[in-house]
């Protein structure tokens, strides 16, 4: 609950006429003062945020800082300025403007993303030439309060990080606070509830009033009624008993195995990105590591780490696991995720290779990657896994190196190597169309829900990634139906990952559509091992049905908001 608060951007004037040659020198210290001021910027919120957002979502940040430490993307500008006399201003949106239109062009929703993340730099860059720092990040700064819920035109990581600070009730955006911007990310791993697609136009009017905001349903309530008020606080109260009583019975998840009501086991394992986030899963009582996100490795190091350096983390994580599986996925490097600013000045963005495409263009690291992936195998139950395979040769390809590593380590030590379990992540199109060949050939699967979502809906016009849950959507639950039966069909282990197999609805329908292995962040275990006890295996399958057979997005989400009341 809070008051609403209009976020109207400053105004940025553009000089679109050309400059004289004698303007060129000090247009082009504007431009370094104002990258300076950036940068300043960005580092100061950055800090701000160490210890509350993992790793991963810390590197939301390096994006803005590799393009401004980008040499070749600053001789850009700089030339447009010298050779073509535009301003900094002109320069700097004409130049980011073209990289814009290369991602625009891209199939590849998470770099479309970063759409968001290059206005910003380019209205930031601009302000910062002439607007005061007390007019920060285009905001009235000084105006915000932590009573406020802030309504603006377009929400940026920055802008979403500087809200953040401020601890403000709740944010409101047209665009860019959709459930899988880094906006949002950053707004969630700070408990700010976020809600995107509302109307500038719409809301304006209630500028000032009292307001409810709710995150979890995507609404946003203007001058609320009394009984609306009280049924929101008393919905509060509810909710933190139980997350009370839930804390008090932390231990008693550790403890014993997962199991829904009627005792259907469940495998709860973690995703990781760091050795921190190990010792935290660990300590939870985890069934397994279910994805090791190693390109951490890779975006951390101004160069790849050694086989040693490698080896000696995998090592680590297996012989700490005591015998439970662990699933080491080699580095996911390329499109939104490669170093060097998304290497934006040396290939258009549509057709940067991601994934086992990259690694097997780069196949010295990948050897390198998976001869101490296997030479770690022997301290435990290690498994090695591949992202974005989107063909039957990739994964032979990959099956024939690993054989030669075998072999190799083999001779070294004149005895047979200890072999570890092939898998792949099925996250593309492609995958899902080639499900049966790929089953033929690995030992398991784990399913990418995020990646894959953005390409299933893609392809289908009654499929949207726009709202949260957008993984409910009926058409993505039928893809996700085959994945699982064909699985099932060939006997082979199949794990679900992403933010899906975080969400209470959706748990209910992977349970009922057959999921065993669900794989998520350490911070979510103890809520997911929690909410599945309350779930009855029969009333999973109906839902499941129900949802596979629903007409839209909304229909799903009803029937299972019904169902998951006053469980979460």
């Amino acid at each position: 609950m809070g008051k609403i608060f209009i976020v109207k951007e400053s105004d940025i004037k553009i000089n679109e006429g050309l400059i004289d040659e004698s303007e060129v020198e000090d247009q082009i210290t504007n431009l370094e003062v104002a990258i300076c001021r950036t940068f300043i910027e960005i580092y100061d919120l950055n800090d701000g945020f160490k210890g509350i957002l993992s790793e991963e979502e810390n590197r939301i940040f390096e994006f803005y800082k590799e393009i401004l430490d980008d040499q070749t993307f600053f001789e850009e500008i700089k030339s447009l300025i010298k050779n073509e006399r535009y301003s900094a201003e002109k320069a700097i949106y004409t130049c980011i403007n073209k990289y814009i239109d290369e991602i625009s062009k891209s199939n590849n929703e998470y770099i479309k993303q970063r759409i968001f993340d290059l206005n910003d730099i380019a209205k930031r860059l601009v302000r910062n030439i002439s607007v005061s720092v007390a007019d920060e990040n285009g905001l009235k700064i000084n105006e915000i309060n932590s009573e406020q819920i802030m309504v603006l035109k377009e929400l940026t990581p920055i802008i979403a990080a500087s809200l953040a600070k401020k601890e403000v009730k709740g944010v409101v955006a047209e665009e860019g606070a959709g459930y899988f911007t880094h906006a949002s990310i950053i707004l969630r791993s700070t408990g700010i509830p976020a809600v995107n697609g509302i109307r500038m136009d719409e809301i304006e009017k209630f500028d000032g009033s009292p307001a409810i905001i709710d995150g979890s349903k995507g609404v946003v309530v203007a001058n609320p009624s009394e009984a609306e008020i009280q049924d929101l606080k008393s919905g509060l109260s509810e909710k933190k008993q139980a997350l009370k009583n839930g804390r008090n019975g932390a231990a008693a998840c550790e403890r014993k195995p997962v199991e829904t009501a009627d005792g259907y086991r469940i495998r709860l394992l973690a995703n990781i990105s760091s050795v921190k986030e190990f010792l935290v899963a660990k300590k939870l009582g985890v069934d397994g590591i279910g994805l090791v996100r190693t390109e951490s490795l890779f975006i951390n190091y101004k160069r790849i780490p050694d086989e040693k350096r490698q080896y000696l983390i995998y090592s680590k994580i297996a012989k700490d696991l005591d015998g439970k599986p662990v699933v080491i996925r080699t580095a996911d490097i390329g499109g939104d995720k490669v170093p060097q600013a998304l290497a934006i000045n040396d290939q258009s963005l549509s057709r940067s290779a991601r994934g086992i495409r990259r690694s097997l263009e780069h196949k010295t690291e990948l050897v390198t990657q998976i001869r101490a992936i296997m030479r770690a195998g022997k301290f435990g139950k290690v498994f090695i896994s591949f992202p974005m395979v989107d063909s039957i040769e990739q994964i032979m390809e990959v099956k024939r190196i690993i054989k030669d590593i075998s072999d190799e380590l083999a001779e070294k030590k004149g005895e047979p190597v200890n072999r570890i379990g092939i898998g792949t992540m099925v996250e593309t199109a492609e995958a899902v169309k080639i499900i049966d060949e790929i089953l033929n050939e690995v030992d398991f699967i784990s399913i990418g829900t995020n990646d894959m979502l953005h390409q299933i809906c893609e392809q289908s016009r009654k499929c949207s990634t726009l709202e949260m849950r957008s993984y409910l959507e009926p058409v993505f639950l039928q893809t996700l139906k085959h994945c699982l039966d064909k699985a099932a069909e060939k006997n082979k282990p199949a794990c679900v990952c992403g933010e899906m197999a975080t969400d209470p609805m959706a748990i209910v329908v992977l349970l009922g559509m057959g999921a065993k292995d669900l794989s998520m962040s350490p911070s979510y275990i103890e809520n997911t091992c929690r909410f599945i006890r309350t779930i009855k295996l029969d009333e999973a399958k109906e839902a499941a049905q129900k949802a596979l057979e629903s007409q839209n997005l909304q229909e799903v989400k009803n029937m299972l908001s019904e169902l998951t009341k006053n469980r979460m």
